[in-house]
């Protein structure tokens, strides 16, 4: 399986970071932790493993496509965040990274700064229409919104694999104090 790194990987977490790809093969490689959400049609990989030489993880967030790897998100995430969660599982890991540093998602009529592996009852089979961020202040982000839309006897279902976003200036900021 080859590994990709998406253009929102290279945009906010290489550009934006400094995320080396070294470091995200190796905790890709070699996880501490390494957890998977399986839905149809998709398979979400999230790894966590401390940072060589440093207190903190890296948090890579990933799906398959075909025969690839596709290396979506990055995040370090300081020792404080990790035993706040007390955890170092990848899930609960991003979980804490929204609700901390997340700005407020709308899917149907839940709002939440994380949402994971819910079928939501919606108005409309139009995503763009279904799911609203929460960003007044016009804030930089960086998103992940895997949403399948699925039409039943009930009506329209937004079926949210994994669905977050995050303030980047927030979560820079955070980063940059010792």
């Amino acid at each position: 399986m080859a590994t990709v790194y998406t253009e929102l990987f290279q945009k906010e977490c290489e550009g934006r970071f400094g995320m080396t790809r070294d470091l995200v093969r190796d905790a890709i490689a070699q996880p501490d932790k390494e957890q998977r959400l399986a839905s149809p049609g998709l398979m979400l990989i999230l790894y966590s493993k401390k940072i060589p030489g440093s207190d903190g993880y890296l948090l890579v967030s990933t799906h398959v496509q075909g025969q690839d790897l596709m290396v979506d998100l990055a995040f370090k995430i300081k020792k404080e965040l990790a035993e706040e969660a007390k955890t170092v599982l990848p899930f609960l890991l991003m979980q804490a990274l929204a609700l901390k540093f997340g700005l407020p998602v709308k899917v149907g009529d839940k709002e939440s700064k994380f949402i994971y592996n819910e079928i939501l009852p919606v108005t409309s089979t139009d995503i763009k229409k279904v799911v609203r961020i929460q960003n007044p202040d016009g804030r930089p982000l960086v998103s992940s919104i895997w949403v399948r839309m699925l039409q039943n006897d009930m009506g329209p279902m937004a079926q949210c694999a994994l669905v977050f976003c995050i303030d980047m200036q927030e979560y820079s900021l955070w980063l940059a104090r010792p």
